[in-house]
């Protein structure tokens, strides 16, 4: 594969996983990142800590991307049941609006819906399609769970929306926070084919 490393797509199993999350995500968040970075390689939005990942972690796992051989966690998208409402303040206006949207004419109150809860690829690993075979993963293991992946995206975020576009999500409704930042939430279907 031209020199390029092989990854492992697995669910994050330890203690020793969900530190890696964090520490990738650490640093990945706005306040870390240069402007001109943030605006061309992107940015996560929310820090979590320990507990609450390990809380999120159970029943469905986390999903991770390792380099073959390596424990060295380098990608991830977290899953995030509705039960974690109020638990991320900074989250309560997404729940807020999906308590009233619907999705192709159904409410989202009647059908079965997740939070995939953030997503982050290491600057060394990014353009090598693991945004992709993170979400092809949490498909694979939360279609029979779950009819739709939902996560929101800041719309300053632009890598991380053409990534979403790019693995299948599609837009369900945009607004501006309290704050003023603009946000667009983006739904992914996993009962349709591929």
């Amino acid at each position: 594969m031209d020199g390029l490393p092989e990854y492992v797509i697995r669910v994050a199993s330890s203690d020793h996983d969900l530190r890696q999350i964090l520490t990738l995500q650490s640093a990945n968040l706005p306040n870390v990142l240069w402007t001109n970075e943030r605006q061309a390689q992107g940015f996560v939005t929310l820090r979590h800590d320990l507990a609450l990942l390990r809380e999120m972690n159970t029943p469905h796992a986390h999903i991770i991307a390792t380099p073959k051989g390596s424990d060295e966690v380098v990608a991830y998208a977290l899953a995030m049941l509705q039960r974690f409402r109020g638990r991320l303040p900074a989250l309560d206006p997404m729940f807020q609006r999906l308590d009233r949207l619907d999705y192709h004419g159904r409410q989202l109150s009647s059908v079965r819906w997740y939070v995939m809860g953030q997503v982050c690829v290491a600057k060394a690993h990014r353009g090598r399609g693991l945004v992709e075979r993170l979400y092809a993963e949490h498909r694979a293991r939360m279609s029979s769970h779950f009819d739709l992946m939902i996560t929101e995206i800041d719309l300053a975020n632009r890598r991380s929306i053409r990534a979403h576009e790019k693995a299948g999500f599609e837009k369900l409704h945009e607004y501006r926070s309290e704050s003023g930042e603009q946000w667009v939430m983006v739904v992914r279907d996993l009962r349709g084919s591929e």
